[in-house]
Parts: structure tokens; C-alpha cells; sequence
């Protein structure tokens, strides 16, 4: 009989070799289980079986072959130390029973499925036992110690096999967790990113529309100066000048005193010219942002008596109102800096038109200033927030640059809208 153990050892050896390939064609827990099934049943040439796995000190059925539905039922958990199941699965040594008439157990479920001989193999890891593959025959078999250990051999098997795709099921669920976090998460980011762009235009409106109400104010109030109070100057004008005639070879001192209130009265009527002017511009609303920043280039040289001139270049024309009022304002608050701040003799307003934008520049050749020191006192440069907030309400740009004894330049960038193009 010495010559057959080798043959019998090869034929262990391809055995676990086929297990092996079967099980590891899927990591799927019950696609392994029915294969390792599978294969337990042909290599050891039995009718039926199934496998179980421990579930909250419990043998739960996970896979089967052959087996009625009413042992499926009637055993599908079975209490640890239960029966020989669950006796196999707690000692963790593979208990078998060759022939089951010899026990006297007629009412056993295995007995009751017709089962002549069963095998309990323990499905273990290294470190544990997890579950457990119950097989049997129809008719009765004998075991030897070579089959224990092939046995035992497939139990260790199987139960790698089955932790590894028990672990990848747990990756599997764990990605798919963080997948659905970081689809929530992402899409809460986008969620607030909206709400924020939502605010920001919002804002943005507000703050457009807080401009128009001032132009439409200070437009208003031109207006009613230039109805109102202008023409009863001017009227009054017209009657202290009618006196004069009247009363000029009868009363010296009258005339003299209403010389002095004609006097004052054009002083009233050219300080409100200013005043009107400084509201709303005529010219910017009739003729547009170059013959208004024309007007306020000599204005500005009359009033400080620092020479500026205004070059243009490109092809001007008209663009959005609020645009022009935009440019407009911020050309008349770097001038008022500049006489109030520079100490320069001279400053010059420059107006490009190209195909995309209109570029506006005001500089100097004064004292200059730190740039960076001044935006880091908040109190001193709120003229300038000023000026970058008005650029930026209509879609445009301010760059400021300067520095000490080399003159400062401010630079507006406005966009032409496509319907403006070509104006």
C-alpha cells in the first residue's frame, strides 16, 4: 500500500490546486462560497452540502447544493456548539461521521435529508475560525487521516479566500461611503459657491443701483437749480439792472449799493454754475464722456491753476451711461487728489478707445506717495476704495500706481459691451 501515498498525495495537491483556482476567480463573498462549494463537493465525489458563516455566535447558511428547501429552513442558523455544525465551528477541528444510521439519530435533520455520511470542516484564517462548509453523502463513506487533513487543508483555504473578499466587499462599501460623501460634500461647496456668486451679484446690483440713484439725485437737483434758483437769479439780475437805469441820475448810493448786489448776484449765479456742473455734467449727458472730461480738464485748471490736458486717442464714441458717470466720477476724484495731495505743475487726463475696452489714465508728476503704506491705513485712502468700488459696479478695472517724488498714475479699465462695439 506504501506505493499509493504518493499518488494519493498528488492527488491532494490538485485538489487544493483546483479549490484555489475557483475560489479566486471572484472577490464576491457568495460568488466564493458557492465556488468553493462546488469544488468541495466534486473533489470529494459528495451528493450535497452547504456553507455557513458566523454571525452573532450563530452559523448562518450562505450557500447550498442539493439540499431541500426544508433543511434549508429548519437549519438555516445554527447556535454555536449546536449540534456537530456548530460543535465543529466552535473547537475548530474537522468532525466527521461516516456512517449516521450507527448513531441512532432517525429525527437528525441530516438524517431527515437522507444523508448516510456528513463532514463539518471549519472555515478558518489565521486568526480565526469563520465559518464552516457542511457537506454529506448519500451513502455511507469512510475517512482516512489524509482526507481529515485535505479537509482541514481546504477549510484554511476557503477561509482566506473568504476573508479577502470579505475585506474587499468592506473597501468596496467604504469607497463607495466616501464617494457619497465627497459627492455631498461637493455638492454643498457648489451649493455655497452659487449662493455666494448669487450675493455677489446681488451686491453687485445694489451697488449699481445705489450709483444710478445717486446720478439720478444729483441729476434731479441740477436740474431744479438750473429751473429754479438759476432763473431767479438771472431774474433778479434783469430788475437790479432795470433800477440802475432808472434811478442812475437821481440816487448815487442806490446805485452804488445795487451795483454791489449785481455784483454779488453774478458771484450767486457762477458759484451755482460750478455747483450744477460738479452735480451733472450737461456734456456728459448730451455729448458724452470726451467733451465732458474736456470741460472738467479746464475747470480744474482754472479753479487750481495747475495746466491739464486731455489727449484721445483711438475712435471715440458713446457707451453705457452708467459706464461714462463711472469714468467721469472717478477722472474728477483723482483730479480733486491731485490738487488737494500732489504739489505737481502738471497733470494730463488721457482717453484711449479700442475694439474691446476704453482706457482712462490720469497722472502727475508730484510728490507721490507709498502706495502699499496707505492702503494699510484704512481711513486715509477711503477715496480710493471709493474710486476701485464705482470701477468695479460696472465691470471694470482701477490700477493705481505711484511712488515717492515720481508722480502718481491712475488707470481705469472700463469693457465695451458687443452691443457698443462700433458705436
Amino acid at each position: 500500500m506504501a506505493h499509493l501515498q504518493p499518488q494519493t498525495n498528488h492527488h491532494h495537491l490538485m485538489a487544493l490546486c483546483a479549490i484555489n483556482e475557483a475560489v479566486n476567480r471572484s472577490l464576491d463573498v457568495d460568488a466564493v462560497m458557492q465556488q468553493a462549494l462546488e469544488r468541495v463537493l466534486d473533489v470529494l465525489q459528495l451528493d450535497a452540502g452547504d456553507v455557513r458563516l458566523i454571525e452573532d455566535g450563530r452559523l448562518v447558511l450562505k450557500a447550498a447544493r442539493a439540499i431541500s428547501p426544508q433543511f434549508i429552513a429548519a437549519e438555516h442558523a445554527v447556535p454555536l456548539g449546536s449540534c456537530q455544525c456548530g460543535r465543529a465551528a466552535q473547537c475548530g477541528e474537522v468532525m466527521l461521521v461516516e456512517n449516521l444510521s450507527r448513531h441512532a439519530l432517525p429525527r437528525h435533520a441530516c438524517a431527515r435529508e437522507g444523508f448516510a455520511a456528513v463532514i463539518s470542516v471549519p472555515v478558518q484564517t489565521t486568526e480565526r475560525v469563520v465559518g464552516l462548509i457542511h457537506v454529506g453523502s448519500r451513502t455511507p463513506r469512510t475517512f482516512d487521516a489524509a482526507d481529515r487533513e485535505l479537509l482541514k487543508a481546504i477549510g484554511h483555504q476557503i477561509g482566506v479566500a473568504i476573508e479577502r473578499a470579505q475585506l474587499h466587499e468592506q473597501l468596496r462599501a467604504l469607497n463607495a461611503a466616501l464617494e457619497a460623501r465627497v459627492a455631498e460634500r461637493t455638492a454643498e461647496l457648489l451649493a455655497a459657491k452659487a449662493a455666494l456668486a448669487q450675493k455677489a451679484d446681488a451686491l453687485h446690483q445694489m451697488l449699481l443701483e445705489e450709483r444710478r440713484i445717486e446720478e439720478r439725485t444729483r441729476a434731479r437737483i441740477a436740474h431744479d437749480l438750473h429751473d429754479g434758483v438759476q432763473q431767479l437769479i438771472v431774474a433778479a439780475l434783469f430788475e437790479t439792472q432795470a433800477a440802475r437805469e432808472v434811478l442812475a441820475t437821481h440816487h448815487e448810493i442806490a446805485d452804488q449799493r445795487l451795483a454791489a448786489a449785481q455784483a454779488l448776484l453774478r458771484r450767486i449765479e457762477a458759484e451755482m454754475r460750478d455747483a450744477i456742473y460738479s452735480l451733472r455734467p450737461v456734456a456728459l449727458d448730451v455729448h458724452g464722456l470726451v467733451p465732458a472730461l474736456r470741460e472738467c480738464a479746464a475747470g480744474f485748471s482754472r479753479a487750481s491753476g495747475i495746466p491739464c490736458d486731455l489727449h484721445v486717442s483711438g475712435a471715440p464714441r458713446r457707451f453705457d451711461p452708467d459706464a461714462e458717470v463711472v469714468a467721469f466720477r472717478i477722472v474728477q476724484e483723482a483730479l480733486n487728489n491731485l490738487s488737494t495731495h500732489a504739489r505737481a505743475d502738471r497733470a494730463a487726463v488721457t482717453v484711449h478707445f479700442d475694439e474691446r475696452q476704453v482706457r482712462v489714465e490720469v497722472r502727475d508728476n508730484g510728490v507721490g506717495f507709498h502706495l502699499a503704506a496707505v492702503e494699510q491705513q484704512p481711513r486715509s485712502h477711503l477715496g480710493l476704495i471709493g474710486m476701485r468700488e464705482r470701477a468695479e459696479s460696472v465691470g471694470g478695472t482701477l490700477d493705481i500706481w505711484s511712488r515717492p517724488g515720481g508722480g502718481t498714475r491712475v488707470t481705469l479699465r472700463l469693457p465695451l459691451l458687443p452691443a457698443e462695439v462700433g458705436k
